[in-house]
């Protein structure tokens, strides 16, 4: 009766280690990538505040936005459903590769025709347009990115999204500022997303041959995946609805502010949302590097899995806050920057408010991700149509009224309801991980 509970222990020892370091380094690859993405980003940003003023930096900010939009509307929710599954069965990678990438390379041509369409509608000025119909060419590329992206993942091998992405995102700042100072404009700066897009697809199909990352074929894991690119879809659409919902988390605002409020407006919320896009980006970081890992362990360790939830999520607030409460001295200098020495006031105002969306974003995250490992996707789905809803219902009305401020106000309001609706749902669903216990 003793024996096995003297030796069940020892081997999970091993494998705890091997997990600590592997959370350690994927935490520290992602986190690394973003902040590089978001410190080059915000000088390629200050740049163009400075050359081209508010109203190229809104033109921009927007093109940005729609490529961003239409780069989740193209990969069909197939990255997060495929990350989940193939984290816990490898032997089906090389299948999972070749179907996603052929549905992803399609749908980018698809929604590619479809913003043409879309581009007569909008009220936006004719570089706008042209921005927007020259950034959203770079679709079919990124498609072979996603795809590769979503292998390193499944391997947990987020060293090597972190090299790429900061390879990529330095070459598109770099080649952005001589464009910049050659007397480029945004339909210029959209060019360069092409060209750079193009080298990280060769780039990544690389690092997929390179690594063997595809593994041999296996016939079992073509029966079980080859059901077709229908099945597939029908597994996908939770995701796929979760992934439009997560981009609209983020992009929905600008959306909004460049049809409801202009350039101006957009540039002057753009400028506060890129200081705490820092924090936003290191929370979506923090549970994307979780992921896999929750993952597995909810199959091969529960207990693990549960502790090391509760874990992330305290330590995750612990860092939270008191950067939001500590921000405001570092936000007016930055800001100060910006505009050049200018009156900042409206940007800064708008940021006292929009800060405190970190921290309200890291709680709702949680949820959305701990829902996932729990094959609860729709519930995740309605995190997010939460947030989205409350954004629709107020972010025009108080925009009207308080201009970028009442966008900041929209804005946090709809991430506070999206986590209350995220901890109802797990306590709902019986998902202890995290929650006070009585």
């Amino acid at each position: 009766m003793t024996a096995p509970a003297d030796t069940s222990p020892l081997p999970a020892q091993p494998m705890a280690a091997r997990t600590d370091r592997r959370i350690v380094l994927n935490t520290g690859a992602l986190a690394a990538s973003s902040l590089w993405r978001i410190g080059i980003s915000f000088v390629l940003q200050l740049v163009i505040a400075r050359l081209l003023g508010a109203q190229g930096l809104g033109q921009y900010a927007t093109a940005l936005a729609w490529l961003n939009v239409c780069q989740v509307l193209s990969e069909l929710g197939l990255p997060q459903l495929l990350v989940r599954d193939l984290a816990r069965h490898p032997e089906r990678r090389r299948r999972a590769f070749q179907t996603a990438l052929f549905a992803q390379i399609v749908a980018a041509f698809l929604i590619w025709a479809g913003v043409f369409g879309l581009t007569a509608i909008l009220p936006y000025q004719s570089e706008t347009r042209n921005a927007l119909l020259l950034i959203t060419a770079s679709l079919p590329l990124f498609a072979v990115t996603s795809v590769c992206e979503m292998l390193f993942q499944a391997n947990e091998r987020m060293e090597l999204v972190m090299g790429v992405e900061v390879a990529i995102n330095s070459l598109i700042v770099g080649a952005s500022l001589v464009v910049l100072w050659q007397g480029g404009g945004v339909v210029a700066l959209s060019a360069v997303i092409i060209a750079t897009q193009t080298i990280s697809a060769f780039v990544c199909l690389w690092l997929v041959g390179r690594g063997q990352l595809l593994g041999a074929p296996d016939n079992r894991a073509r029966e079980s995946i080859s059901a077709g690119l229908f099945h597939l879809w029908g597994l996908a659409r939770p995701f796929y609805g979760l992934a439009l919902a997560n981009v609209l988390l983020h992009r929905l605002d600008i959306l909004l502010l460049s049809v409801f409020a202009g350039e101006t407006v957009t540039g002057i919320y753009s400028a506060a949302y890129l200081i705490v896009r820092v924090l936003i980006i290191l929370a979506q970081t923090w549970w994307q590097s979780l992921y896999p890992t929750f993952s597995r362990l909810r199959v091969q360790a529960e207990e693990q899995y549960r502790r090391l939830a509760a874990l992330s999520i305290r330590f995750g607030m612990m860092a939270f806050l008191p950067a939001a409460a500590l921000s405001g001295g570092a936000a007016d200098w930055l800001l100060g920057v910006v505009y050049r020495g200018e009156d900042h006031s409206a940007a800064l105002a708008a940021y006292g408010v929009l800060i405190w969306a970190a921290p309200l974003f890291l709680i709702a995250t949680y949820a959305v991700n701990l829902l996932l490992v729990e094959r609860q996707p729709r519930g995740s789905l309605l995190i997010a149509g939460t947030h989205i809803a409350v954004v629709l219902a107020l972010l025009p009305v108080l925009t009207a009224h308080w201009q970028a401020l009442g966008a900041a106000v929209a804005m946090v309001t709809a991430i506070s309801a999206s986590a209350l609706m995220g901890l109802l749902l797990l306590k709902r669903a019986a998902v202890p991980a995290g929650l006070p216990q009585r």
